[in-house]
């Protein structure tokens, strides 16, 4: 009897051998050839770490809309993301809204990594209920807008943090924004209501990055906060804060820009 096997027997035999020496066996998931890619940790307010997994990522100024989800170690990947320089939102329900700008993104057939851990914290409770933008001229006859807030009770804190942004159609948001103004006063935990005042002339809102044409209607919303958490901005390599805020915004308000 012959006991020669061909190399035509031997294939399927080998074949087998590699499928099953495999078994038991899962590779990482590689890396997307191409598009976004990052790393999130979420903390509460008082810095305690969360869960990582469920944020939903954003490419904010894509149409359809192109998104992503975070896995248990806080990874994400956003394939199919055309190049351009994009914006990013960062969301899960009881988490404040982060929105990181100037995600440069060079070539649509490249991998780009985001070069920071973004840090989500959990939304604060401070809400801002009320805001009345009212025109004035000063005493030196500049013209300028004068905000006032109200804020919710009971107050969280003694420390009364909120943002207001500023752009220049109705749909205003923390998303839509060009630009944003933190600021900070102090109200009695006990009390009812609070409320904040503060004047901005045109030198004041071009200090903030709003530039919008003397005469135009502007429009202005404001949030509650707490924290701020630091990233590296994407365009200038500075360092730069985001408040994160609570997610019920105040009515919009509009103003002429002085």
């Amino acid at each position: 009897m012959n006991a020669t096997l061909t190399f035509g027997r031997l294939l399927p035999l080998y074949t087998l051998f590699v499928m099953f020496s495999g078994c038991g066996k899962k590779d990482p998931d590689p890396a997307p050839p191409t598009g976004l890619t990052g790393t999130v940790s979420v903390t509460s307010q008082q810095g305690v770490a969360q869960p990582k997994g469920g944020v939903t990522v954003t490419v904010l100024d894509v149409t359809p809309a192109l998104t992503a989800t975070t896995t248990e170690a806080g990874t994400f990947a956003l394939g199919a993301v055309p190049a351009g320089t994009h914006a990013l939102a960062f969301s899960r329900p009881g988490l404040s809204t982060f929105v990181l700008r100037g995600v440069a993104h060079p070539t649509a057939t490249a991998l780009t990594r985001l070069p920071d851990t973004y840090r989500l914290l959990q939304e604060p409770t401070l809400r801002v209920t009320s805001l009345v933008a009212t025109a004035y001229t000063s005493s030196g006859g500049a013209l300028g807008i004068n905000f006032r807030t109200v804020r919710t009770s009971p107050q969280p804190s003694g420390n009364s943090s909120y943002v207001l942004f500023f752009g220049t159609t109705p749909d205003v948001s923390l998303l839509t924004a060009t630009s944003f103004l933190t600021l900070f006063g102090s109200a009695t935990p006990a009390a009812t209501t609070s409320s904040s005042s503060w004047s901005m002339e045109r030198r004041d809102f071009e200090r903030y990055g709003f530039r919008a044409p003397s005469g135009t209607t502007a429009y202005a919303v404001a949030y509650g906060f707490a924290q701020f958490t630091d990233h590296t901005d994407l365009l200038t390599g500075q360092s730069v804060s985001w408040p994160h805020p609570n997610l019920t915004p105040s009515p919009v308000v509009s103003f002429t820009m002085p």
